[in-house]
């Protein structure tokens, strides 16, 4: 009896098993991998015939124009393709033009009396000599022509006494500054430069009367520095 009982109990674990496969391999197609594998035809079976269609071309006529007609602008601006409706306003109308000659300026010269101007020249003045002046020890610059006359003197031997002096003026009013060192290490030497300052000028940068000895200034050589 408890054999017969063993086998039925395994007869039926082997059917429930044998039930599960077959749900699994043909029922859910084991995740869809029966769908990848490909379908052979049965023999016999002629093979579909696969028609290609070409699109259909349409021949041109002959002299057929290619010009785009565009919408009358006119028409367009007639026919609004959106409109609401506009608010009331306070608007009455566009004034007139209104002449020059009807309006009152203030501020023009001419409607003003002599006695008026004449006190805006006289303010005016008084505030151009309230203006500070120059400080004639303040440099202003240099020109070309003052620059190029410098250089010249302290490079070419010159006689022109007129020269000579603008040029100490030139080098004296540019003194402690940049330039003063390109004139000083550049264009000649510090000894030249105050050379030709001491004899034409004076303490306090003014032109001598007379010279005090004829200037004779060293020609610079750069060369015998290289």
């Amino acid at each position: 009896m408890e054999t017969c009982l063993h086998f039925a109990v395994k007869l039926a674990v082997c059917a429930y098993v044998l039930y599960r496969v077959w749900v699994i391999l043909f029922n859910e197609r084991i995740f869809g991998l029966w769908n990848r594998i490909p379908v052979r035809p049965p023999k016999g079976t002629p093979e579909p015939v696969i028609m290609v269609v070409s699109a259909k071309e349409n021949p041109d006529v002959v002299g057929k124009t290619t010009i785009v007609y565009l919408e009358d602008p006119e028409l367009a601006a007639k026919v609004p393709a959106h409109s609401e409706k506009l608010e009331p306003t306070d608007f009455i109308g566009e004034e007139p033009d209104i002449s020059s000659d009807d309006v009152e300026s203030d501020l023009s010269s001419e409607a003003k009396k002599p006695e008026e101007i004449l006190e805006e020249k006289e303010r005016f003045e008084i505030m151009d000599d309230l203006a500070p002046g120059l400080d004639p020890d303040f440099s202003t610059g240099l020109t070309y022509e003052e620059m190029a006359n410098a250089i010249g003197v302290l490079t070419v031997s010159t006689d022109n006494e007129k020269q000579i002096i603008e040029a100490a003026k030139t080098i004296h009013s540019i003194k402690d500054t940049d330039l003063f060192e390109f004139f000083t290490n550049q264009v000649s030497n510090l000894d030249n430069v105050e050379k030709l300052m001491s004899d034409c000028l004076d303490d306090n940068g003014k032109p001598l009367p007379i010279r005090k000895s004829k200037l004779e200034l060293d020609i610079f050589d750069i060369n015998k520095f290289v």
